[in-house]
């Protein structure tokens, strides 16, 4: 049986017994690998590095998704998802029956097409959507030419390495507070800490040069190894630690998300808090 080795954090190996390969090519952009494992289900790895499983994705979409959309109640209208080609993310958008359009910018079209094809069980076919619209170009290019304001921008964007290191730097955020509506709030991933803490003090370091509100919220996706996962919000009308206790409706179906979990996934470490 093959292995697939992930080399993300130096010095340490993540490997995962494959038992079907799918795919394994070099788009424009980057290797796409898709494969099947006993572990994770079907996996979805860009340039060595696992970006989606069908075992724990819930864990790391609902999280990104759902606290800033029940916070935004029925305000949030217009969505951006940069990254996110994998269709993930935009599934959970769409749970809310009030919003009225997606956009959704991945710069890699072969990612999109495949994930159509492979991750139906992940996406619920979100990527064939009405309400979601397409980009195949670079987020920053698309941020500086776009007229358009939204009221929730999620950067489910990639790992600071190759192509997605300049969705870490400072102007990024920058650009991202140019394009938010008057009610909104923006969502960053942005690492483990335990292995990337010096990432997680950049990001937190930048937003707050932009935005009144900013702070992190964590999550535990077992296939991104090295303990939990933090998110970064930013909003220059919203306090996502005051709104810790708002209203969560039980009408959107999850696996992960519930009142309590949200509650607890505010609580930082003394490590952090620093």
């Amino acid at each position: 049986m093959k292995t697939f080795k992930e080399k993300l954090h130096i010095g340490l190996n993540q490997e995962i017994k494959i038992k079907n390969r799918l795919i394994n090519k070099k788009s424009s952009f980057q290797k796409i690998e898709i494969f099947d494992t006993l572990t994770y289900g079907r996996v979805l790895a860009l340039d060595g590095v696992i970006q989606v499983t069908e075992k724990d994705e819930y864990a790391y979409s609902e999280m990104l998704v759902h606290p800033a959309m029940q916070a935004l109640s029925k305000k949030a209208k217009k969505i951006l998802i940069i990254g996110g080609g994998d269709g993930a993310v935009a599934e959970e958008v769409l749970k809310y029956n009030d919003i009225r359009s997606i956009d959704l910018v991945d710069i890699d079209k072969e990612v999109v097409d495949l994930s159509k094809k492979y991750f139906k069980k992940i996406n619920k076919n979100s990527l064939i959507s009405k309400k979601l619209n397409l980009f195949y170009e670079d987020a920053f290019k698309f941020i500086d030419k776009n007229q358009n304001s939204y009221d929730l921008i999620i950067a489910d964007r990639p790992d600071p390495i190759g192509a997605g290191k300049s969705l870490y730097k400072s102007n990024f955020y920058k650009k991202i507070k140019n394009i938010m509506s008057e009610s909104s709030i923006a969502v960053f991933q942005s690492g483990v800490p335990f292995l990337q803490e010096k990432e997680l003090k950049e990001v937190i370091k930048d937003v707050k040069k932009y935005f009144k509100y900013y702070g992190s919220y964590f999550t535990v996706v077992p296939s991104y190894i090295g303990g939990f996962m933090a998110l970064v919000w930013a909003s220059n009308n919203y306090d996502l630690f005051k709104k810790k206790k708002f209203f969560i409706n039980k009408n959107i179906k999850t696996k992960y998300f519930n009142k309590e979990i949200l509650n607890a996934s505010f609580a930082v470490p003394n490590f952090l808090k620093k």
